[in-house]
């Protein structure tokens, strides 16, 4: 589902942050922080961060640039590492651990509010032109009884659902959302719960791309209100409290080759990510 794709986005930047945590006297951790929110905005709520008008829906910010060249890279390179995965939860723990005692119940709160709000706006032929990408392309012979999936990504689902920041959302609202979505939802393969994950790292790589496209879709005026709550919330988020994402992201994604291939990936697009964003919102 397009939920269960976001947080895969957001568990990987976070695990990447985490992998990233440097020596006090080193500045790229003040880099982490300064761009946090633009990291949880660029994946988070898909992959990714958050954007530019309709008006400016015409005109791709992902296709036919060089982000979208280094999107399909990190498609690439995660792909094995998606698959590798037996089970995400232990990121999804830390991460809501970091939340709940870390991030002001207030401001966290403020978050999920925004970004339903985000959600909410995006274009609904944006949505079904990600609906087709998802079942021509990146689904596009995977079958639910025979797919990877992406392990414990159900039960991590229900446990964001379940936080009191996303509780704190109006049910209403997230009515709305779960039928605005359902075409794309629906072109989404699960199986035991957990999402099915691409077929192909080809299909990985479209899967990124589309991501990115849909999201960058969302109108200004919420995207601005969205990234201007997780760059308050994203302020609380301390050296040490960033340190503590990094166990449950080294027993996730591991230290492999392939692994440290992904996070280079993914520390490669990440400046393309927050320039575009910032570019988008101005």
């Amino acid at each position: 589902m397009l939920f269960n794709n976001a947080l895969a986005l957001t568990l990987l930047l976070s695990g990447a942050a985490a992998f990233n945590v440097a020596p006090k006297n080193n500045p790229m951790l003040s880099d982490v922080n300064k761009n946090i929110a633009g990291m949880v905005a660029a994946g988070v709520i898909s992959a990714a961060a958050l954007l530019p008008g309709a008006a400016m829906a015409a005109d791709s910010l992902v296709v036919g640039t060089p982000l979208e060249t280094k999107l399909s890279n990190f498609g690439e390179a995660s792909y094995p590492v998606f698959n590798s995965i037996k089970d995400v939860s232990p990121i999804a723990d830390s991460f809501l651990g970091l939340v709940n005692t870390k991030v002001k119940a207030a401001d966290a709160s403020e978050v999920a509010k925004t970004a339903v709000d985000g959600l909410l706006a995006i274009p609904d032929s944006s949505v079904l032109e990600y609906r087709g990408v998802l079942r021509q392309v990146v689904y596009s012979g995977v079958k639910p009884d025979t797919c990877v999936t992406l392990g414990g990504s159900g039960s991590t689902l229900q446990k964001f659902a379940n936080s009191d920041a996303v509780k704190s959302v109006d049910s209403a609202k997230f009515e709305a959302l779960k039928k605005k979505f359902a075409p794309a939802n629906s072109a989404v393969p699960t199986k035991n719960g957990d999402i099915c994950l691409p077929g192909s790292a080809a299909a990985s790589e479209k899967l990124w791309v589309a991501q990115a496209e849909l999201t960058f879709s969302m109108p200004k005026t919420e995207a601005n209100a969205l990234v201007a709550s997780i760059a308050k919330a994203g302020k609380q988020a301390t050296r040490p409290t960033i340190a503590t994402l990094v166990s449950g992201a080294e027993s996730v994604f591991s230290k492999s080759p392939e692994a440290i291939k992904m996070v280079a990936a993914g520390k490669d697009v990440e400046p393309s990510v927050i320039a575009t964003a910032k570019a988008a919102l101005k």
